[in-house]
């Protein structure tokens, strides 16, 4: 059984990391990864995932997905409207989820025409609806560069928006998700809009948000180290 649950996994991430998050999947590859999806949950290791906060915590890389996000898009799309409408085009995805303060906050890096790179993130709070589901409340978004040594005016000048556009933005809206497979490194997640997300914990140095702020970080074991 176990040898059987890892074979699964890993082929289940390769076909994910080669769709590219998604954008370049094939129908046959949509269906393969639909079919190890159904046979990983059918055998979780987690059966209760929500009574088990301490190994959804931390930063996960979106291998694939099926809610339709295109690599060339605008921040006003990726911000449910609220940001200004400027071309983008995206470089990763990321979750990272923290039980204190019930933090579920999506990353969308990306990178400018000018070759700027920033980020978008879209900050929730979750709360625990029952065995498996997380209840999300969407509260805000914003942008930042990604470098640290850019001025607000420059990264304003290299998006093209003046002194009046909005970098950051309230939201109001809300959500579930389930959490369908659960282990210490992956996870399987299926949304209110029917939507599979397979994620990969990730260790490697990234950009960490807090609800505070942007900061380079390492993750190891899935823990954030400052």
């Amino acid at each position: 059984m176990v040898s059987e649950l890892v074979n699964l996994k890993q082929e289940l991430i390769s076909i994910s990391e080669a769709s590219d998050i998604g954008f370049n999947y094939t129908p046959t590859a949509a269906l393969q990864i639909e079919t190890l999806a159904r046979s990983l949950e059918a055998v979780n290791p987690t059966v209760e995932p929500t009574n088990h906060l301490e190994l959804v915590q931390g930063r996960w890389r979106l291998l694939y997905s099926t809610f339709g996000l295109e690599r060339e898009t605008t921040l006003q799309r990726v911000s449910f409207g609220k940001l200004p409408n400027v071309a983008i085009s995206v470089t990763g995805i990321f979750q990272e989820v923290y039980t204190d303060g019930q933090e579920y906050n999506n990353l969308i890096e990306f990178t400018l025409l000018s070759g700027i790179n920033g980020i978008t993130i879209v900050e929730g709070r979750y709360t625990v609806e029952d065995s498996k589901r997380l209840n999300i409340d969407f509260v805000e978004t914003s942008i930042k560069s990604i470098s640290n040594d850019l001025t607000d005016s420059s990264f304003r000048k290299a998006l093209g928006v003046d002194n009046q556009s909005p970098l950051e933005s309230t939201l109001s809206f809300n959500g579930w998700t389930d959490i369908t497979y659960l282990d210490e490194n992956f996870r399987l997640m299926r949304g209110n809009q029917k939507n599979l997300y397979v994620l990969l914990r990730s260790d490697s140095e990234g950009i960490a948000y807090r609800g505070v702020g942007l900061q380079v970080s390492t993750f190891k074991n899935g823990r954030l180290e400052q």
